[in-house]
């Protein structure tokens, strides 16, 4: 939610429409004027989409989630790169008790687009702070260290963030949850559910990485060495 209460808005580049028109230095009558059709939306693959945030294992168990090689998104706001995910995480504990006000990073990536039942996977990135002022807010006693909780097309992964250029300390570390959701109409997802767990290891690990967080976060290097999920 961001401060004015409305849809949070991730960071991501900006969807500029060019529109060229074409006169005649004559006009002739009945003859219309010319001008150019918009630009398609961008086609991306799984390494340019909310580029860094899929590497790896990651990716491949994106293209196998969704079919497809390639993917595009409803909002351009929605195609954050790992370094714009990680400057909103940073801002977000910077501004303290105001955390819960600011807006975080969403990840919205569609396959076949234009076709009915599209399959849609979201990423969402969770700031969290135990305040000292606060402590009570968000986080229950439990929630800390790396866990996993899974549900019906749904994985949340916590990690805690001890960074210098965020400025989180142990005591106070940046709590971050990546939240996977996805949605579309495909039986038999339960064959999915590792592939579920590397796109939100891919993505958890990306960001930790780019913060700079002390020992990953403790996050193993692979989705393989995650605990093992809760029931969600």
């Amino acid at each position: 939610m961001n401060p004015g209460g409305g849809r949070r808005r991730p960071a991501g580049a900006a969807l500029v429409l060019v529109v060229l028109v074409v006169t005649s230095t004559a006009c002739s009558a009945g003859k219309p004027e010319v001008s150019a059709s918009p630009s398609a939306s961008p086609v991306y693959s799984a390494d340019r989409i909310c580029a860094g945030l899929f590497p790896g294992e990651g990716g491949k168990a994106l293209e196998r989630v969704l079919g497809s090689t390639q993917f595009k998104v409803r909002d351009e706001e929605d195609n954050p790169d790992v370094q714009a995910a990680a400057q909103q995480l940073e801002d977000a504990y910077r501004a303290g008790a105001a955390i819960r006000d600011m807006s975080h990073p969403r990840c919205e990536v569609a396959a076949q687009p234009g076709k009915p039942h599209v399959r849609r996977l979201i990423v969402d990135f969770v700031p969290l702070s135990r305040h000292i002022q606060m402590s009570e807010d968000f986080l229950g006693p439990d929630d800390k260290g790396v866990r996993v909780s899974a549900g019906v097309k749904h994985v949340s992964l916590g990690f805690d963030c001890v960074s210098s250029r965020a400025a989180s300390t142990e005591e106070i570390p940046l709590r971050i949850g990546v939240q996977l959701t996805e949605q579309g109409t495909r039986k038999g997802d339960a064959v999915l559910a590792q592939d579920y767990r590397a796109i939100t290891h891919g993505a958890a690990l990306a960001v930790a990485e780019e913060l700079g967080c002390v020992n990953d976060g403790g996050l193993p290097a692979r989705a393989a060495g995650l605990p093992e999920r809760d029931a969600g």
